[in-house]
């Protein structure tokens, strides 16, 4: 693993992971036309990889899928869910679209690499971090909790959601998906300012990713490690994480 000193930040901070030197230096060279961007390091392997995203904390990860040791995939796997950066795929095989998209990576850039592909998927992260740090570092003014309808903007039009009609909401991306019985909304927006919009009482955070309204679910039962499953009545399952537990225990009333 090669690092670049500490105090060379940008306003994105990346990682190059490929084990072909050529391929690093390249792919480096057009990084380097891009504003307010810093190669924080290099990675031949998927050990070294995981080492480097653990150690540098890098925002973006370029990371070629045919690793000597691990594949890129299994790097993505073996990253803690607090650790992991936003992930471009890039390989010299075209038939990895679809396990990069199950793998929630953010692109997919295909050898030899082309230098408007790289700038493209680099705007989007640097759009889908501004959005996590705002998150992170903003907190939503306090508000009357609304009695009314959820009002989301989709392509260019504010769509008002009835909460009565919302079984839970997921984060996806920079996006929230709201799923309304066998009905989804899709809006560009963050689960944390959403969720700052729904009634506490009815509504609770249970996964990083998920929002749940409590008359939705039908039971939680218990699964690995303190986790639990929230079974709705539509029959979605949903993950209880161990994290917010103590929060769903709270808004119920009693002990899980």
């Amino acid at each position: 693993m090669t690092r670049e000193p500490r105090d060379a930040r940008g306003e994105v901070r990346v990682l190059v992971v490929d084990d072909e030197p050529l391929a690093r230096t390249g792919l480096r060279a057009i990084l380097r036309e891009e504003r307010d961007l810093s190669v924080v390091g290099e990675s031949a392997c998927g050990a070294d990889a995981i080492a480097a995203i653990d150690e540098l904390s890098p925002d973006l990860v370029f990371l070629d899928i045919a690793l000597p040791d691990l594949d890129g995939f299994d790097v993505v796997q073996r990253l803690p869910a607090d650790k992991r950066p936003a992930i471009v795929f890039v390989t010299a095989h075209s038939d990895q679209a679809l396990r990069a998209f199950e793998a929630r990576a953010l692109d997919y850039v295909t050898k030899p690499i082309r230098r408007d592909r790289v700038h493209e998927a680099v705007a989007r992260a640097r759009e889908r971090i501004r959005l996590e740090r705002l998150d992170r570092q903003s907190t939503p003014a306090p508000v009357a909790v609304p009695s009314g309808p959820l009002a989301l903007k989709m392509d260019g039009r504010v769509h008002l959601i009835d909460p009565d009609l919302i079984d839970w909401i997921e984060s996806d991306d920079d996006h929230v998906i709201v799923h309304c019985g066998d009905r989804t909304w899709r809006s560009r927006e963050t689960l944390r300012h959403v969720a700052a919009r729904l009634d506490p009482a009815r509504f609770v955070q249970i996964h990083r990713s998920n929002i749940v309204r409590l008359g939705a679910v039908r039971e939680l039962q218990p699964w690995f490690h303190g986790d639990y499953v929230a079974i709705l009545h539509s029959g979605a399952k949903l993950r209880l994480s161990r994290s917010f537990r103590d929060a769903v225990a709270a808004t119920l009333g009693r002990p899980l």
